[in-house]
């Protein structure tokens, strides 16, 4: 059963920005600056008679990166400041994870062994002894 309308359906809407009149309130009034290519053509042509700095004359420069670093290369061999020593260094997280690992497993075994030993007790300690390892091995 269909229901019959009199009236069309409406055009649907159409969204937009409306035009908009700018007044530009900074007017310049000196001409624009000259662009890149205007310089260039006031600069005129340039002839290049003498080919640019390298290869050749590198030796002579004496702000020559090459050999700047290489005077310093072989200062640093001569004073023998070139030469890397690798010590070994002890690990303080190492240490420390020793240290808390034994103490706690030990202060744990103390607490079960003061407090009585029954099985209820054992198992708690040998529980905390597992969560004490297990957590320290994760952080560390």
């Amino acid at each position: 059963m269909a229901i019959e309308h009199d009236e069309p359906e409406p055009p649907p809407k159409v969204y937009g920005f409306k035009e908009r009149d700018f007044k530009r309130d900074n007017t310049r009034t000196s001409p624009p600056p000259p662009t890149a290519k205007e310089h260039a053509m006031v600069a005129g042509h340039v002839d290049r008679k003498v080919p640019p700095s390298g290869g050749a004359n590198r030796a002579a420069d004496p702000n020559d990166v090459y050999a700047v670093l290489q005077q310093n290369r072989t200062v640093e061999q001569k004073f023998g400041l070139s030469e890397v020593q690798i010590k070994e260094i002890k690990s303080r997280r190492k240490r420390e994870f020793w240290l808390l690992l034994v103490g706690g497993n030990l202060a744990i075994i103390g607490g079960v062994w003061l407090g009585g030993i029954n099985v209820v007790s054992v198992i708690f300690g040998l529980a905390g002894i597992i969560i004490l390892s297990l957590g320290l091995t994760w952080v560390m």
